[in-house]
């Protein structure tokens, strides 16, 4: 009866120590995910990107595993989502500044110009942003969009766009613009090039903002981390204004390259709750669960922003409410 007692303790045992490694495995992949930097990895980035579900996953199964009394493997999961969740989490946005003189920014991906105009217009009339960033644009989109608003104030702007072309991103101001060399080059291994202007607003001075757009890194992972790295140095050896970028950064805080990136900039990005708002998918029968779209600033203060939804685009544009610094 001893020997059978045993073995009846060891048999139990087994099954709890096989079925605990997995979650233990699980759980310290799911920890180290938005700390693993592998450029060329499209798979490792759709993870990164999915990373505020799968922390939801964790978090479901754990309170489910708590509600079972499986103790270990439920802490593990929740300690696990809960630290994965620190590196993406919205920072402040506010800053120290003191607001001065108010500049809005809006920024859309316009669906390769399948943008409507009247909504758009629609939200240009009801944000009256000094500054579009437009990615994805089209002239014919354009000149419609143009058409649709009374007063067309935008009559300042980067050069023209080629739909589908190295060059899909335009900047538009009501001000003078005085445009300079690209944040990055098709040459250097981007797909598209971010143009830059210098905006001379008339009471807030002058600002610089580049529209920024990298390939998806499931698309041309190696061209997206290029991307990203030349942004980040060009910023680096800008800091003569304030600076704005603004765009489809086809990158969350998850990815430990747009963290690199944004590291001294004030992210402007509307929020939901501790985490940034989802721009994208906008269009589809599952609500949009990645926040690609972003709008950094740096040398300016942030006041506010929003998220605006415009027909044909798969992409939530976003409405930033910036100041000057005094």
């Amino acid at each position: 009866m001893a020997n059978s007692g045993a073995g009846q303790v060891q048999v139990g045992r087994a099954p709890k120590t096989r079925g605990l490694f997995p979650v233990v495995i699980a759980g310290a992949l799911l920890a180290l995910l938005p700390h693993l930097d592998l450029g060329d990895s499209r798979s490792l980035a759709v993870l990164q990107a999915l990373l505020p579900a799968l922390c939801l996953a964790a978090l479901a199964l754990g309170l489910f595993l708590l509600f079972r009394r499986v103790w270990v493997p439920a802490a593990v999961l929740l300690v696990s989502a809960a630290v994965s969740l620190v590196p993406v989490l919205q920072p402040g946005a506010g800053g120290t500044c003191t607001p001065g003189v108010p500049v809005t920014v809006l920024s859309l991906n316009a669906g390769r110009g399948n943008a409507d105009p009247s909504v758009l217009a629609d939200a240009i009339t009801a944000s009256a942003p000094d500054v579009l960033v437009l990615v994805e644009a089209s002239e014919p989109m354009l000149q419609a969009l143009a058409g649709t608003l009374p007063q067309w104030d935008y009559t300042h702007r980067t050069g023209s766009v080629v739909t589908g072309g190295a060059v899909d991103t335009v900047i538009l101001s009501r001000h003078p613009i005085h445009s300079e060399a690209p944040a990055a080059r098709q040459a250097d291994g981007s797909l598209f090039d971010i143009p830059v202007a210098v905006i001379d607003l008339p009471r807030a001075g002058r600002i610089r903002v580049a529209g920024i757009h990298p390939v998806p890194p499931t698309h041309g992972p190696a061209s997206w981390a290029t991307t990203l790295a030349a942004v980040e140095s060009w910023a680096g050896q800008n800091t003569d204004l304030p600076l704005v970028l603004a765009g489809d950064f086809n990158a969350t805080r998850a990815h430990p390259r747009f963290r690199a990136l944004a590291h001294g900039f004030s992210d402007a990005s509307p929020a939901f709750g501790p985490l940034a708002a989802a721009t994208w998918p906008a269009d589809g029968a599952v609500p949009a669960f990645a926040a690609i779209d972003h709008v950094l600033v740096r040398g300016l203060g942030v006041i506010d922003s929003g998220l605006i939804a415009v027909a044909g685009t798969d992409h939530h544009g976003i409405v930033a409410r910036l100041a000057t610094c005094r």
